[in-house]
């Protein structure tokens, strides 16, 4: 049997348990509370009937709670209702660790947010998507767009904040090349805004330009960002005038890798030959 009881206020509230006995209530229990009334203990099968007896008369109904195995019964259930929630939250928790939940466009740029968001929705950027694990694509794109200057991605909390930095009206737009470190053969050429004046496997000498801050847009030339870097392969002929080890660590400093070169012991140090590799990059993150 399921046990509940209320308190009943009012004039001569004892009458309340006589209203509740001719209604055909199972009265379980009742006992004075205060002055003006009375706590009252029911069948749990009666408790729509409590209220619909009473509500018309001149008493209120006050603290309708269970008791004794009841009581416990609808712990366990908002017991089993908080495990269940916490079942259903952790893996919602679970997945929006490492999501976008907001996009914040952010400087001078700011009043170009439906573009940004243009731009990062055709990356596959958007609510609730893993944020970008190699945004410089998007930060070009965002680099073509009329005036801007500036643009860097960075994610954190949930939020991905866009910054977006325009040149002033009048103001000369940078469009500095990105330069060859060394004269060689290109090896590498990853052009993300610009124009590249070489390919791989061109001859460059050092200094020469190979990408220019410009792009075409139809008919139209623009100038623009450079976003670029280069990697040049270059022949290498070099003594140190010490040990073997030593000669490696600093053709390494000199020359970058030296997975292509070879190490000679000659009459008064380390003869190194081969090839070596040096890169250059603008505004490349």
């Amino acid at each position: 049997m399921r046990r509940y009881e209320f308190e009943a206020e009012g004039i001569s509230p004892h009458r309340a348990v006589d209203k509740l006995l001719r209604g055909g209530v199972r009265v379980l229990s009742a006992r004075p509370a205060k002055k003006n009334a009375v706590i009252i203990a029911v069948d749990g099968k009666d408790r729509k009937k409590v209220f619909a007896i009473l509500k018309d008369s001149c008493y209120n109904i006050k603290n309708m709670r269970a008791r004794g195995a009841e009581r416990l019964r609808e712990a366990l259930l908002r017991g089993i209702g908080l495990v269940a929630g916490t079942a259903v939250a952790l893996p919602a928790v679970l997945f929006v660790q490492g999501r976008v939940l907001k996009i914040d466009v952010t400087g001078s740029g700011a009043y170009l947010r439906a573009e940004v968001g243009d731009i990062l929705s055709e990356g596959g950027v958007h609510l609730f998507s893993p944020f970008p694990e190699e945004p410089n694509s998007l930060t070009a794109r965002i680099l073509s767009l009329p005036r801007v200057s500036f643009c860097s991605i960075a994610a954190e909390g949930g939020v991905l904040t866009v910054c977006v930095e325009v040149k002033e009206e009048g103001s000369r737009p940078e469009s500095l090349p990105l330069l060859a470190p060394e004269a060689g053969e290109v090896e590498e050429l990853l052009v993300l805004r610009g124009t590249a004046l070489v390919s791989v496997g061109d001859e460059v000498g050092r200094g020469d330009p190979v990408v220019e801050g410009f792009a075409v847009y139809g008919e139209e030339r623009r100038e623009v960002t450079v976003i670029a870097r280069v990697r040049v392969r270059f022949a290498v002929r070099k003594k140190y005038e010490t040990d073997e080890a030593s000669a490696r660590a600093q053709a390494a400093l000199d020359f970058g890798e030296t997975g292509d070169l070879r190490f000679t012991e000659t009459e008064g140090g380390i003869l190194a030959e081969g090839y070596g590799h040096a890169e250059a990059a603008m505004n490349f993150g």
